[in-house]
């Protein structure tokens, strides 16, 4: 393809991209501009990813509803386990032999039951109990799958009108499926049962909190456990929550959330874990939701718990798996910083310069931080606290008990600005003047009059279009720290609009760069409206050279289009965007007015091409 012709391809495409819109998730149903796309080059890439449940893989569902009314008749059980009535279905061949699972399910109903009375409201949906041969779910143990109350299920909907299971199935059934041949021992069997018992009983009582996996799956794992006492065969799901914890909110997590449903358990008691779904989706979806769900210095406890290995199993064992504390080097007067979602522990291990003692500043913010003394005490700080007899190694903990990131900045008391680099600060850049701004779609519009005379006559119209995109637009390039989403979508009638005149720069001490720069973005059908939208990642100093590396890209904020029915909220995280604007290498002149950076290859200096930031 020629120049031409890939300019006009790519100019055509950004057109229908205004209107174009992708879903942006499987529950959710609505749509979103086609973002990634154009900014990043390539699509987001989520670092928590929330895993779906029940069974996804084409044709999944169809085959074990086709299995099971092709088993033998509908049996009921002839116990109950509380209110819940039980239904059973085997295979024809297996009628008549010892029904192990029911077996098993008999051996737990004592523990369920317990758990049952820990409930508001005593769970008593009817469950049918299925064991499945199929292999069509990969490593998928089992699973249940609830139909609403006043509902037949699903099931019913592949047999015959008037036939026999159609007839006798209670409404709100919960079905529950167990692929026993998948599950090596006994102990690993009862677990799953009782692990998709308590999906049973969570629908019951909490149907619209089904989806908010931290609390369904995690909490459900700890119900097992309960159930089950001395399984070890889930050890790797604990371990996993130490790992990811660290850059993932509380809510990102999934079936290895069982730590903190552990730890409620033995701060308060065994309803406290099954209450947090009492207040619906809003207070389990969100961070700065799930943070009401606890006082901010009861979110510290469960750091320290984490610190000082105090957490156990619901049967009294020892954790098999503790998180570790990341080393936090305070190596020269900027100090260092600890970092990480909201709702995320954090642990460091700080070390002094060599020689070097207290005294030395913490400055918690709203973050809940400790740390532990000489004595070994855990020490509560709120605000910015000195410490003044501060040892080498000394270990932090700390926790944002909102919906907000984890910023906590540690420091040597009184010395900070003996070395730090000038340009370390927080600004806002400033625009190019209208004079000196270049116009980066100017050659576009050169390129497209050179070649008229070139083209097939029924190419002209495309042409045109082109062109008169371009020129309806403001395509001068006015900031070096901020990318090229408005020229883009003003083209053919988008508005973007930025909350500030600029983009804030940060450069910390640490050697980590953040822009900030919210806005909104209007289609013709679609509003997406980015409250948070930061690009973050190092620099460095390298022979009297700023070297600026993009390395995450993070944004929160609502999509609303014509099928969204409202503002839908949204989140996510990339790592490595392609061009997001702001990196390169810079040359730093610090003035009385602020900091200007110049391109570091003298080629590249020029009108316009100078960043000039402020403070802010």
């Amino acid at each position: 393809m020629d120049f031409f012709s890939k300019l006009t391809h790519f100019l055509l495409g950004i057109l229908k991209l205004l209107d174009a819109e992708i879903r942006q998730s499987t529950c959710n149903r609505i749509k979103l501009l086609l973002l990634t796309a154009l900014i990043w080059g390539a699509t987001a890439q989520a670092v928590c990813p929330i895993l779906p449940t029940g069974p996804t893989p084409p044709g999944a569902w169809d085959a074990h509803m086709n299995e099971i009314v092709n088993m033998g008749e509908l049996q009921v059980v002839d116990f109950q386990i509380g209110d819940q009535k039980i239904y059973r279905m085997r295979k024809r061949e297996h009628q008549g032999t010892r029904d192990r699972m029911l077996e098993r399910l008999q051996a737990i109903a004592p523990k369920i039951k317990e758990l049952q009375n820990f409930f508001d409201t005593p769970p008593n949906r009817p469950v049918l109990l299925v064991e499945s041969e199929l292999d069509v779910l990969g490593t998928t143990l089992a699973f249940t799958q609830c139909a609403r109350r006043d509902r037949l299920h699903d099931l019913t909907n592949y047999v015959s009108e008037g036939e026999d299971l159609r007839v006798k199935l209670p409404k709100g059934l919960c079905l529950v499926v167990v692929r026993t041949h998948t599950i090596d021992d006994e102990r690993s069997k009862k677990f799953a049962l009782a692990h998709e018992w308590m999906h049973t009983m969570q629908n019951d009582a909490y149907r619209q909190s089904m989806r908010e996996l931290w609390w369904v799956e995690g909490s459900a794992e700890w119900a097992a456990h309960k159930i089950v006492e001395g399984m070890t065969g889930r050890d790797h799901k604990i371990e996993q929550f130490f790992e990811r914890q660290k850059d993932c909110a509380l809510t990102k997590h999934t079936y290895d959330a069982q730590p903190f449903f552990f730890w409620g358990d033995q701060t308060f008691d065994t309803s406290w874990g099954i209450s947090l779904g009492m207040g619906g989706r809003q207070y389990l979806k969100y961070p700065r939701r799930a943070a009401e769900l606890l006082p901010p210095e009861r979110w510290l406890d469960w750091a320290i718990a984490q610190a000082k290995q105090t957490i156990t199993m619901p049967d009294g064992r020892p954790l098999p798996h503790h998180p570790q504390f990341e080393s936090l080097e305070l190596t020269d007067s900027c100090g260092s910083y600890i970092d990480g979602p909201p709702l995320s522990v954090q642990l460091r291990e700080l070390r002094l310069p060599v020689g070097a003692a207290g005294p030395i500043t913490i400055k918690a913010g709203n973050a809940q931080v400790a740390y532990q003394n000489a004595a070994g005490e855990w020490v509560r700080v709120t605000g910015t606290v000195e410490v003044a007899s501060a040892a080498s190694p000394m270990l932090l903990v700390a926790i944002m008990p909102s919906g907000d990131n984890l910023n906590v900045e540690v420091l040597r008391s009184g010395e900070r600005d003996v070395s730090c680099a000038c340009h370390i600060g927080s600004w806002k850049e400033q625009a190019t003047a209208d004079s000196d701004a270049q116009d980066s779609m100017k050659g576009a519009l050169e390129a497209m009059e050179k070649v008229r005379g070139m083209i097939p006559p029924d190419q002209l119209e495309n042409l045109e279009k082109a062109k008169r995109m371009i020129q309806s637009a403001d395509t001068k390039d006015r900031f070096r720290f901020r990318s090229a989403t408005k020229q883009i979508f003003e083209m053919d009638g988008g508005n973007v609009n930025y909350q500030h005149s600029g983009p804030m720069v940060t450069f910390r001490a640490d050697g980590k760069f953040i822009i900030d720069d919210p806005h909104s973005i209007e289609g013709e059908k679609t509003r997406v409206n980015y409250r948070t939208y930061t690009h973050s990642g190092q620099w460095k100093n390298e022979n009297g050279i700023l070297k600026i590396d993009i390395e995450n890209i993070y944004l929160v904020g609502t999509v609303e289009g014509p099928n969204s029915d409202g503002p839908q909220e949204i989140m996510d995280t990339s790592r490595n965007p392609s061009y997001v604007g702001g990196g390169g290498d810079w040359v730093v002149n610090c003035e009385d007015f602020g900091v200007k950076l110049l391109p570091a290859d003298p080629k590249e200096r020029g009108a316009g091409k100078d960043a000039v930031l402020k403070p802010y």
